[in-house]
């Protein structure tokens, strides 16, 4: 057999060696570390990782997905709010995560449902899907996604109108994507397509514990949108908008005012919408 031949079989058999043996650490490095941080793998450079993971691309990516997932998990359990950096290591991991395996729907599922209302990270959110819209060129959802990130976080309704039409037009979309893309004017007020938008990643989710939180926002929205629907019918009755929501009590418009389920008070800000104390996240009770 030619030495050249064999020295490359070699070379290769040790690769794969130190490959598997790395895959194993990081695996019991997991275990040992019980979710107290993601692991270092998000912070090196991409072209680093993608060298180091050899042709076992889809084990490190299905690793660094199961530790975004068991960190968030118990964060979302604790009833813990996750920090700006913790928000920006996430985003990192699923750089990582997309860059090992493009296709996997996961990484911007999670992407979407955290970084724009935890961390603020709208841009970095719209560039991952972008990738994932690339990436999967028959899903309709990383189009809808991105259709409510430009109408509610960076309010922008033409930019949001191009996207939902493009989703609506992929075979497998809900036809409501149509009928909603053809009334954008109507949820001007944002809070009715934040609704439709989690209800639609709601059904979409698989992991208890994040569709529990997602569901605790959807209430919380639910219950805005309805005193905002209030203030409407006081403004056509008296003329004027109320100036606190226990006006809606007097005038017999409502007969409580719904709780916040974070734990905070709403109230009606300067412009007239409504919002909360809690800023749609826990109230940590003082004893």
């Amino acid at each position: 057999m030619n030495l050249k031949v064999m020295l490359k079989g070699f070379i290769l058999l040790v690769l794969m060696t130190v490959s598997c043996i790395c895959t194993n650490l990081l695996f019991k490095e997991h275990n040992q570390r019980q979710s107290e941080n993601i692991s270092p793998l998000a912070l090196l450079p991409i072209p680093v990782t993608d060298v180091i993971s050899l042709e076992f691309k889809g084990l490190v990516s299905d690793f660094l997905m199961l530790d975004v997932l068991t960190y968030m998990g118990t964060k979302l359990m604790n009833r813990s709010e996750l920090s700006q950096d913790e928000c920006n290591m996430v985003y990192l991991a699923l750089k990582q995560i997309i860059n090992l395996d493009p296709r996997s729907s996961d990484p911007y599922v999670i992407a979407e449902t955290t970084l724009p209302w935890d961390g603020g990270l709208v841009k970095e959110t719209n560039e991952i899907l972008v990738e994932a819209a690339r990436m999967r060129p028959h899903d309709p959802r990383p189009f809808f996604f991105l259709w409510y990130n430009y109408f509610s976080f960076l309010n922008d309704p033409e930019k949001a109108g191009y996207y939902l039409q493009k989703a609506a037009k992929l075979p497998g979309a809900p036809p409501y994507y149509a009928a909603l893309a053809s009334r954008m004017d109507v949820y001007s007020g944002q809070l009715q397509g934040a609704i439709i938008f989690l209800q639609e990643i709601i059904k979409e989710t698989d992991d208890p514990a994040l569709k529990k939180y997602l569901l605790l926002r959807k209430d919380s929205l639910k219950k805005m949108f309805l005193l905002e629907q209030s203030i409407a019918k006081f403004e056509k009755k008296f003329g004027n908008k109320p100036l606190k929501l226990e006006e809606l009590l007097n005038t017999g418009i409502l007969v409580r005012l719904p709780e916040d389920p974070y734990g905070g008070t709403f109230f009606i800000r300067e412009n007239g919408r409504v919002y909360t104390t809690s800023k749609l996240m826990r109230v940590k009770k003082t004893k």
